[in-house]
């Protein structure tokens, strides 16, 4: 499965790229993240629920940063299981943040995404409207969190 689109932050840039490289930060926006420690810099380990249609599981996952061009570029790739249904995620995920206007970041996203085991039988239609209801509570968290922090500077 192939995902993409743009998540847009009334924030600058250098703010945004930050705080997304702030793994607690990062981690406060994510939807279902039960747990998060950084192995090294470009390395984390986690485990995250999710409910899919009629299934639900807990995924313990290894993101690692592939590649990064610091305030423009990044990527990722994520690798998972569960052990409850089976199932196992790969995903590779390409960021790329711009500022259009002052005060204002897009960060466009590209996932691929694959599953296989129990939960890639739930179908397609299902995963991709699970993942456009967390990818929105992830924009709303993501806005908020950066509006708490720069009210506080």
């Amino acid at each position: 499965m192939n995902f993409e689109g743009t998540i847009t932050v009334e924030h600058p840039r250098d703010a945004v790229w930050d705080f997304v490289l702030d793994i607690d930060k990062f981690s406060s926006c994510m939807p279902g993240l039960d747990s998060i420690d950084k192995v090294n810099d470009t390395t984390f380990d986690g485990v995250i629920s999710a409910k899919v249609g009629p299934m639900s599981g807990k995924f313990s996952f290894r993101s690692t940063i592939t590649d990064s061009n610091p305030k423009e570029s990044l990527t990722v790739r994520i690798d998972g299981n569960d052990s409850v249904t089976r199932s196992t995620v790969v995903a590779g995920v390409d960021a790329r943040m711009a500022e259009p206007r002052e005060n204002c970041t897009e960060l466009e996203y590209k996932a691929q995404v694959e599953i296989n085991g129990r939960l890639a039988i739930v179908g397609d239609m299902i995963l991709r409207a699970t993942t456009s209801l967390i990818l929105e509570e992830f924009r709303k968290r993501l806005s908020k969190a950066l509006d708490d922090e720069a009210a506080k500077a």
